[in-house]
């Protein structure tokens, strides 16, 4: 399949299938957030592995079985989270405190610089649903936009900032 060809035939098939492929994910966590991240790792496997994809099969089928195992790998690590540390694992990580807590003051001042590089309405929308926690929904009514378009920009705008901060966190100085 020419390379064009192909990305346009995955990007038609993932927008009709967003809704239905969101609701099974998210049905399998009853988290938001966890389901948008697994839908966002999902998508970048459905397009790796689009090659493989028959015609022939119902995309949404074959979409779900790789969401299915997807979100599998999902609980399993998260179940990882829970650790008991030894008294001398804690006593090594306070020990260890000042530094962390100086690349965290870089982490937040490298974030508020990227954050004041956003465009006017996307720094809105950000503060939006992160400082005034409104639902994505309601957010997306008041705008006038459609849910999943307004999911999608928010990751367009998560990957700039990580983007931004990493570099910025890299090089003490340097925006995207």
């Amino acid at each position: 399949m020419e390379q064009n060809s192909r990305e346009v035939n995955y990007t038609r098939l993932l927008t009709i299938h967003r809704r239905p492929l969101y609701a099974f994910i998210y049905s399998l966590l009853a988290d938001h957030a966890d389901a948008e991240d697994v839908y966002q790792r999902c998508s970048m496997i459905l397009w790796d592995k689009f090659d493989q994809y028959d015609p022939s099969r119902e995309f949404l089928s074959w979409a779900m079985g790789i969401a299915f195992y997807e979100v599998k790998n999902f609980l399993r690590v998260s179940s990882r989270d829970r650790h008991h540390f030894s008294e001398q694992l804690i006593e090594q990580l306070f020990e260890q405190m000042p530094a962390r807590q100086s690349d965290h003051n870089v982490y937040l001042r490298s974030l508020e610089q990227c954050l004041k590089s956003l465009p006017k309405n996307d720094l809105q929308l950000v503060r939006k649903v992160y400082w005034d926690r409104c639902t994505v929904s309601s957010v997306a009514k008041d705008l006038g936009v459609a849910m999943n378009t307004l999911y999608d920009r928010m990751g367009r705008i998560r990957h700039r900032l990580r983007k931004c901060v990493s570099l910025r966190s890299e090089t003490g100085v340097r925006s995207v």
